[in-house]
């Protein structure tokens, strides 16, 4: 697998960077998918590009989205679950990590 830095440096070659960055996402997700059979969620926050910004860690607002995610998955499949953020409020991580295990299994 690329590092960051080499991706960074094959997606700004190309027309559109943006199209590139999400193409390259999805792949690597698919990659994922087809190793594990898994449902995957992706969850990310734009806290590299704007570290100072409020509501970028997660929180108790974040329990409620991982609901939504999950609606209508299989779960007898498991979960594997990608988080990319600064951090957050250890209970409320904590609550969103026990409906995870709950729902999955």
């Amino acid at each position: 697998m690329p590092s960051y830095s080499q991706i960074l440096k094959e997606v700004r070659q190309q027309p559109d960077p943006l199209a590139a960055v999400e193409a390259k996402r999805r792949g690597y997700i698919h990659d994922i998918n087809a190793i594990t059979d898994r449902n995957i969620i992706a969850y990310y926050s734009g806290w590299l590009k704007a570290p100072n910004v409020s509501f970028i860690s997660i929180d108790d607002n974040d329990k409620n989205a991982f609901m939504n995610a999950v609606y209508g998955m299989d779960r007898s499949k498991g979960l594997d679950l990608i988080l990319h953020t600064p951090g957050g409020d250890l209970a409320a991580t904590e609550s969103v990590v026990s409906y995870q295990k709950q729902a999955f299994g």
